[in-house]
Formats: structure tokens, C-alpha cells, sequence
């Protein structure tokens, strides 16, 4: 279908820009105003919008069959299924393995079929563009908000399993690199403050930008800028979102990239309280943004799509500039898949809630389980299981706590005894458990991001001193090494999802052997 910008208002052109996200799981009276009278044309799901596959193929109808009504174009609808600790869909459809999950399994096969199922699941929700693949170096252990959203500390690894992914992905939508030019070595999360990476360009060409080369090489639709200030890529301190230096200079003029540029949330701290959400959208724009992501607030999604469109009328921005973004975005939704809207989610239910593709996620987790140093545990009778809860630790995941690895021990292993390790323990709770700990013979300790949350650190270190047998069993970032070395025993599941949960059960079990290859270098 094609689309001629000519016969756009001005109002639906700047829609064009703007990708909102709201907070409910049907058309609610923010994103009927968001499509009507600010004619938006593009949308980003979060959990929030999600409660089953059903509802969500539902959802996605409502808002295509309102946008054809109100401007005419199809939305971009989209999301941020990297799997693993960021997946928005989870419940009925597939619970799809992380990046680092799929590297440790050490067969980039299993990162195309991943993107390729999970685009075969997302297009036939209705959902046509997907935030992934991330393809951040994570090459400093104390980052805060990629770990293992990373495939590998090593660029070409990264490169390699993220274009793999890619491809699978856009068999059926449109895939996105995140979050360019690479969020890997940053200790702070951008959600929070405005980071900042001062390597040259000889460094970064070595690391950061080989996994974005590549995938520029192979054809990536989509690129989403990193809030983050690159001295070497940005001019005057700016983030690379507001950088025209970066996103036009460098990322349409040197690396050549012909696809969508889409920002990062224009509500993280490090835009808002630096630029303003509302201010930051226009200077995106100029800078060389296709889309401008604002994700919560219907104040400033308003708000900043009308001081686009007083800027235009005032001539502080030339209406060429606004009409070559708008051009690539058309060009990319006359390509989309048929939106057919007569459909019925019965008709799509064998895809999306499919028992081969959610036992493929279930193998790769099993694949993946790494022991890294020691020896495979051998329950002994008389041990202790001690286990963290999963909570969210960066805005990017949505990781509830609901699925406990203590409540599943009680019910399949009745007789080992659990504790339950708060993500942060205090020095009393610490002590209660270095109790417990010398009343066993062995001691099996699953850690939850001990890099970051460091008191889990200091437990270990403590339970090495006890005359034990400790077994280490992290459940996301696999750092602990680099903190506690005395740890004998070391095994790394890279997620904890119920697939997770499920392939520990069957170690503790000894059902199974790990044969998972670290992606990291431990040195």
C-alpha cells in the first residue's frame, strides 16, 4: 500500500514522529485522543498493556481499525520482547530465552530461531516492530541495566548472535538495535542519569560499534538511540539521541544506515531532567530521529507534539526536515505484512500459544546452563538451599517476583531445606543465615545480580569461610567470580524465568548435566 506524504496534514505528518505508550489493556480515553485528535502513529506496548495473547491480538486490532479510521496509515506498533528479564508477553504465549542465555548455548543457531519464532508470534498479535536485539557490549561487569539483556562481552560474539537474531526477527517484523552507540560499558542506567563514555574512536570502532556495523551491513531496519554523551561521537556534552553529530553525521553518513532511528524513552531521567521530555522531542528530531518515544505521560506526549508543530509554523524547524523523516517512516509501513483486520485470534492461536516453540525456549535454557568452575552439585541429605526472589532492578525489566524458586522446591523437593535471600540482605539477615548455614553440611546459594548488589557478595564470602561444600548458582549476571574467588563451585543459569526455574529444579535433581559455555572472560 502506498502512502503519499503530500496528502498528510501537518498534524498527521508530525504523528508520524511520535511512538506513545499508555496504561491500559484496551483503547482508553488517552489513546483515543493520542490517534484523534493528535493523530499519533505509532505505539509501544509495555507489560501493563498486556494480560493474555488473546487481548492483546484484540488490543492491536482496535488500534489499527481507529488509525485507518482517524489518519489513514497504519500504525508502527511495537514492543520490548528481547526475552529472558525484558519480555513483555509472557503469559500463554512463549516465554522466550534472554541474549546471554541464547550465547551460552554456544550455537548462533538458536539466536535466529529465537528472533524467528518470536517474529512469527509477535506479527501474528498484531505487534510489527520489535526493540530488539540489544547489541550493547557488556564488557563492564558493575552495568546496571544491560547484563545479561547482553549476548557477550566480546564484539564479534555480539555481532555475530545479534545479527542472527535479527535476521530471524525480520522474516516477520521489523527489529531494532539498541541502544546505538552501545550502552555495554556504562555504570550508570540512563533511566536514572545522563552517562557518559569517553573512549575515542579507535576503541569504540574496536568494541562498541562492531556489533552495530554488522548489523547495519545486514540490513537492520531499525536503530534506537542510547541516552548516553559520547565525547567522541556527540558535540557539546549532547546524549547521541539529541546529537545530529551521531545520528545523521555518523549514523546516516558514514555508517551508512538507511533505516528507522528511534529513540529511547524520552521520560528517562537522563532527557528530562537535563533537556526536558518536551524540548528533547524536537531536538531528536532535528538531530535525525525517525521516531520520537515518549511512554507514559499523555501530558507530554501532548505537550511535545504540539511544540513540534508550533516550531514548524514559527520556522524554527524547516518543514524538509520534518518531511524526510516522515518519508522513511511511510516507506517502512507501505512494506509492513497485510494488516488484515477481518481475522479472528482463533485463527492465529496455534501460532502464538505454540507447545514446539515454548519446548525450543525450554532447550535453549537447558542448553545454556554453564558450570563454570568446580564440580556438578551432588545433593547431599543433609542440605540447605538458599534462594534470591527476582525483583525488578532497572525500569527496562518488569520482573514481578512471581515465580519462586522456593515455593517450586517445596513442592518437588520437599526435604531440602530453603531460606529465602533478600536481594539486598541486611547484616542481621546475613548473620540469620550463616546460622543456618553451619547446621549443614552443604549449602546451595542462588544469587540474583550479585555485582550489583553487593551485600550478596559479602554472604559469600562469608559462607567460603565455613568448613561447607558451597555450591554458587547465579540467576542473571554471571559476575560473582569477579567478586568472590573463593567460590569452589560455580554454575550460571542466565535468567530467572519459570524456564529457568525449571532446568534448576532438574540440576538440583541431578537430571542433568550443564554444558553451557560462559559468554563472558573471566580473567
Amino acid at each position: 500500500m502506498k502512502y503519499d506524504i503530500n496528502k498528510l496534514s501537518l498534524e498527521e505528518k508530525i504523528g508520524q514522529l511520535f511512538m506513545f505508550g499508555f496504561d491500559a489493556t484496551d483503547i482508553n480515553d488517552h489513546a483515543l485522543k493520542l490517534i484523534k485528535d493528535y493523530k499519533v502513529g505509532n505505539v509501544i506496548l509495555f507489560a501493563r498493556n498486556v494480560k493474555t495473547p488473546e487481548q492483546v491480538f484484540k488490543l492491536n486490532q482496535n488500534l489499527q481499525k481507529l488509525a485507518y479510521k482517524e489518519i489513514g496509515v497504519p500504525l508502527l506498533i511495537s514492543i520490548d520482547q528481547e526475552g529472558g528479564m525484558v519480555s513483555r508477553i509472557t503469559n500463554g504465549a512463549t516465554f522466550f530465552p534472554g541474549a546471554m542465555t541464547i550465547a551460552a548455548t554456544n550455537d548462533v543457531n538458536n539466536a535466529y530461531l529465537s528472533g524467528k519464532y518470536m517474529g512469527l508470534e509477535l506479527i501474528n498479535l498484531g505487534v510489527n516492530m520489535n526493540y530488539a536485539p540489544v547489541l550493547d557490549v557488556n564488557n563492564n561487569p558493575k552495568n546496571p541495566v544491560i547484563g545479561v539483556r547482553s549476548f557477550s562481552d566480546q564484539p564479534n560474539m555480539v555481532a555475530e548472535y545479534g545479527t542472527a537474531f535479527m535476521e530471524g526477527l525480520q522474516e516477520n517484523v521489523i527489529a531494532t538495535a539498541k541502544h546505538f552507540p552501545g550502552h555495554g560499558d556504562t555504570t550508570i542506567d540512563s533511566h536514572l542519569a545522563l552517562p557518559r563514555v569517553s573512549y575515542g574512536m579507535d576503541r569504540l570502532n574496536e568494541v562498541e560499534l562492531v556489533p552495530f556495523r554488522k548489523a547495519i551491513q545486514n540490513g537492520i531496519q531499525a536503530i534506537m538511540s542510547s541516552h548516553i554523551d559520547f565525547p567522541a561521537l556527540t558535540e557539546y556534552g549532547l546524549p547521541t539521541t539529541l546529537s545530529k553529530k551521531c545520528m545523521t553525521d555518523f549514523l546516516r553518513g558514514e555508517l551508512g544506515f538507511e533505516g528507522l532511528i528511534v529513540t529511547d524513552g524520552m521520560q528517562m531521567k537522563a532527557i528530562q531532567d537535563n533537556y526536558t521530555t518536551v524540548k528533547a522531542s524536537l531536538m531528536a528530531i532535528e538531530a535525525g530521529a525517525n521516531m520520537v518515544c515518549i511512554c507514559h505521560s499523555e501530558e507530554l506526549q501532548m505537550k511535545a507534539v504540539e511544540y513540534v508543530k508550533e516550531a514548524v509554523l514559527a520556522n524554527r524547524v524547516s518543514i524538509d526536515i520534518i518531511n524526510e523523516r516522515v518519508a522513511r517512516v511511510l516507506k517502512f509501513k507501505e512494506n509492513l505484512k497485510d494488516i488484515d483486520l477481518s481475522k479472528s485470534y482463533q485463527s492465529v492461536k496455534d501460532i502464538v500459544e505454540n507447545e514446539k516453540t515454548k519446548d525450543f525456549s525450554y532447550q535453549v535454557v537447558r542448553n545454556a546452563l554453564t558450570l563454570v568452575k568446580g564440580k556438578p552439585l551432588e545433593l547431599k541429605d543433609k542440605a540447605l538451599f538458599i534462594g534470591a526472589l527476582p525483583i525488578a532492578t532497572s525500569i527496562a525489566d518488569e520482573s514481578d517476583g512471581e515465580h519462586s524458586i522456593i515455593k517450586k522446591i517445596k513442592q518437588e523437593l520437599p526435604s531440602l531445606e530453603t531460606m529465602t535471600l533478600p536481594i539486598q540482605p541486611t547484616k542481621e539477615e546475613i548473620e540469620s543465615i550463616i546460622k543456618q548455614a553451619k547446621k549443614h553440611a552443604q549449602v546451595i546459594l542462588c544469587t540474583y545480580n550479585a555485582n550489583i548488589f553487593q551485600e550478596q557478595i559479602e554472604l559469600i564470602n562469608r559462607l567460603t569461610e565455613l568448613n561447607i561444600e558451597l555450591h554458587v548458582i547465579s540467576m542473571r549476571n554471571p559476575y560473582d567470580l569477579h567478586y568472590a574467588k573463593n567460590v569452589e563451585n560455580y554454575v550460571c543459569l542466565y535468567e530467572y524465568t519459570p524456564n529457568s526455574l525449571r532446568v534448576l529444579l532438574e540440576y538440583l535433581k541431578k537430571e542433568l548435566i550443564p554444558s553451557g559455555i560462559i559468554p563472558i572472560a573471566y580473567e
